[in-house]
Parts: C-alpha cells; structure tokens; sequence
C-alpha cells in the first residue's frame, strides 16, 4: 500500500514538472498518478488491484457499492473514467492536451492522492 502511494506521488511530481512544457505528457503522468493512488485503496479495502487500467473504474464503483470508501467520493467516478479514457490517446500522440487540461488533470490527480492518503490514514 505504501510503495503504491509512493509512486502516486512521484508521477505526481512528474506531473506538476512538465505541466507547462508538456502538457501531454503531464496529463499521463496525472492519470498514472491517479491509478497508483486508486491501487493503494484497492489493495487495502478489496485485497486486489485491476489487471488493467481501465479496469480501475470498475473498481473504485466497487469500493463504493460496497461501502468502503464515503459516498462522497463518487464525484470522481465519471472524471476517472475521462481520465482513462485519453490517458492512452495521449500517451500514444493520438490526441492535443492544452495547457489548461493539463492542470486540470493534475488538479484531479492530486484530490485523489488527498482522498486516498486520507482514507488509508
């Protein structure tokens, strides 16, 4: 769970240092900063992490149906399905990432590291 968090926060970082030279790569380096921080709770609530990245929505609704984590957090459910869903097109150069999304990504992928460290505190 620890080592999951930990390389939460280093795409993290990656994330806010190429945000305004790269925002493609930043908004990739966000999503796996997002799937790292997710990987820790479903390590530690579900006893398992998805196989695959796009798996991880499938999960996070999973800890929430199943009343692991506060409703509250279901507010990210659709922005993570976003986030997975150009994560591979930006990683592959398939799709334009502006300044703008990029730190809105970032923005996100922190709340989800907070949220996750929160939890598991």
């Amino acid at each position: 769970m620890k080592e999951h968090l930990k390389d939460a926060k280093a795409w993290l970082g990656s994330t806010r240092e190429n945000l305004e030279s790269n925002p493609r790569v930043s908004m990739a380096m966000a999503a796996h900063s997002v799937i790292k921080s997710l990987d820790a709770l479903f390590e530690e609530k579900l006893g398992e992490t998805p196989s695959r990245h796009d798996n991880a929505t499938d999960f996070f609704r999973r800890l929430l149906r199943e009343g692991e984590i506060d409703p509250k957090y279901s507010k990210y459910s659709n922005e993570l399905t976003a986030l997975l869903q150009k994560k591979s097109s930006a990683e592959y150069h398939a799709a334009y990432v502006s300044k703008s999304e990029a730190r809105k990504w970032c923005r996100f992928a922190e709340k989800i590291f907070e949220m996750s460290r929160e939890i598991l505190s």
